[in-house]
């Protein structure tokens, strides 16, 4: 039977939510981190209004999920504490708004290239991909909880004057809320450089006997990125010669 979400993540996406991830794994809990494809198009629904919350939250415990973190689920923090009210909640930090904001364009350079539309003089096919589709759509709910149009947080940023500054700030706004909202008994605020103590002492666990885990995917992302764009180059001639080359064999 599905059990219930017993610790949510509520750190923004490059605050260490994979570091977050992996660490509570170690400690036994199954981690929702970001959105699995194959729920991607109920995330999608869920961002349009033709979803309820309790459907992507449902979603996820019936894959087996006790505990969640990075965007979008941390959009959802509320939404998950009112449905499961024994649940601890956990905002990772990062040491200052500035530094966030230079991650999360790190990011978002990633996530251009994923989203970036077809055409002759870019000839991808990443959103010609169901999921890939619906993690676009997904993204515009980022940031609405604390009062920003949709897509601002993932899209709109490039277009303000100081855009770092910009990012900073929500990223303020965030935390701010996230303090403001959750009472401080089940609330810790966590920058993983902190390590084990903190994190087992308020989920009540053993420190394991192994270093807390530092995953940082920043040079795999630019690593990503680089492949998509390669590969979106690559595939239509590719194509045309394998078809050409079936042509040519045919009519021998």
């Amino acid at each position: 039977m599905p059990g219930e979400i017993e610790v949510i993540g509520a750190g923004l996406g490059r605050t260490g939510t994979l570091s977050l991830k992996a660490a509570l794994d170690i400690l036994g809990y199954q981690t929702y981190h970001f959105v699995h494809p194959p729920h991607a198009k109920m995330w999608a629904e869920f961002s349009q209004g033709r979803a309820g919350s309790d459907a992507v939250l449902d979603l996820i415990v019936q894959s087996g999920h006790n505990a969640t973190c990075d965007n979008p689920a941390c959009d959802l923090y509320e939404e998950q504490l009112k449905k499961y009210p024994a649940a601890k909640v956990i905002l990772t930090v990062r040491d200052d708004g500035a530094r966030w904001a230079r991650s999360w364009q790190t990011l978002m350079a990633f996530i251009e290239v994923q989203e970036r539309p077809f055409s002759w003089r870019y000839p991808t096919f990443i959103q010609w991909i169901p999921f890939m589709r619906h993690w676009k759509t997904m993204r515009s709910l980022m940031g609405t909880h604390f009062g920003l149009p949709p897509g601002e947080l993932i899209r709109g940023w490039r277009s303000k004057p100081d855009p770092a500054a910009w990012l900073a700030q929500q990223y303020e706004a965030h935390n701010a809320k996230v303090r403001a909202t959750v009472p401080a008994p089940k609330l810790l605020v966590f920058n993983v450089k902190e390590g084990w103590a903190p994190l087992c002492k308020f989920l009540g666990r053993e420190i394991p006997d192994q270093p807390f885990p530092n995953v940082n995917e920043a040079a795999e992302l630019e690593r990503a990125a680089t492949i998509m764009i390669v590969l979106s180059y690559l595939w239509v001639p590719t194509l045309a010669s394998l078809v050409a080359g079936s042509v040519w064999l045919y009519r021998r």
